[in-house]
């Protein structure tokens, strides 16, 4: 099976990142804004349309900060398929406007929060092996490979 791109949003401002909050019976969690890309777009539209399914929202893209995969075989939970693959592009973004409410919101997807970035560490946070360089707003390296 090919591996599914996903483009995540970066957003931070006064110290929070802006992350989409989601509940299920684990509780809270928390993802940063993004998702799939569609066949025949570009990561630039997928940026925007999943900002505004997501959030409400448009935003300008930045660069790339980092890159994982995230390989269910080899970190197997129950809250992932079998056999999937994702390679997530996290890019930063500025400049958010929210114009309407969000059009099409994740499965469990019960809103979006700003959340302080010394938290992060403290809350169902995925990719929680990054929590830590998102609170510093600091890479190493651009691609972090997987991680269990």
């Amino acid at each position: 099976m090919k591996p599914r791109l996903s483009i995540r949003a970066v957003i931070y401002t006064d110290n929070a990142i802006l992350l989409c909050k989601h509940h299920d019976e684990r509780g809270f969690w928390y993802i940063t804004p993004g998702g799939g890309v569609e066949h025949g777009e570009t990561l630039e539209e997928a940026f925007h349309r999943e900002l505004k399914e997501e959030l409400g929202a448009k935003a300008t893209m930045g660069d790339v900060i980092c890159i994982r995969d995230l390989i269910s075989d080899r970190a197997p939970t129950p809250y992932l398929p079998d056999n999937f693959h994702q390679v997530e592009i996290f890019v930063s973004a500025s400049n958010i406007e929210f114009h309407s409410t969000a059009t099409n919101l994740d499965p469990n997807q019960v809103g979006y929060e700003w959340v302080a970035i010394d938290k992060l560490e403290d809350i169902l946070f995925f990719p929680q092996e990054l929590a830590d360089h998102f609170r510093q707003q600091l890479f190493s390296k651009i691609y972090q490979g997987h991680k269990l």
